[in-house]
């Protein structure tokens, strides 16, 4: 669970659904299948979501649009997910994005790429039925850091 795989995400509390039609995700997976699974777990609660299967072209995508959360596959060819985070993060234009990172790698990987570049949460993709719990965290992170 994503939950259980940092303890930068905590349980969350308030009004799930009205957090939810306020997310609109672009999901980065090289694999059709996987996108299409994450795209079908986030519009169910209510996401708007995009896709991309390559990472090309994903921050004028965010830029030129509304997008609060970013879920990134960490193993895709051409550019790791965990190096695209890093550069989102590097990008002060992209501090209120939401980042989730995605991979079959293990909880311990996960969560040490996690600390690495600065993502608001991880799920391994044998537990994608956490994806919207954690999608939502990151928006209530980046939403919290920004009223600082």
């Amino acid at each position: 669970m994503a939950r259980n795989l940092t303890a930068k995400n905590p349980s969350g509390s308030g009004d799930e659904e009205t957090g939810a039609k306020q997310c609109s995700v672009l999901v980065i997976d090289d694999s059709e299948i996987a996108r299409a699974k994450m795209v079908e777990l986030l519009s169910a609660k209510g996401m708007k979501v995009a896709t991309r299967a390559s990472p090309i072209g994903a921050t004028r995508a965010i830029l030129s649009s509304d997008i609060t959360v970013v879920v990134i596959d960490v193993l895709m060819p051409g550019m790791r997910g965990d190096r695209l985070a890093a550069l989102f993060r590097g990008n002060p234009r992209l501090a209120s994005l939401g980042v989730v990172l995605v991979s079959g790698e293990s909880d311990a990987e996960l969560n040490r790429l996690r600390d690495e570049v600065g993502a608001d949460a991880v799920v391994s993709k044998s537990n994608l039925q956490d994806l919207a719990a954690a999608v939502l965290y990151a928006r209530r992170q980046r939403l919290a850091m920004s009223e600082r």
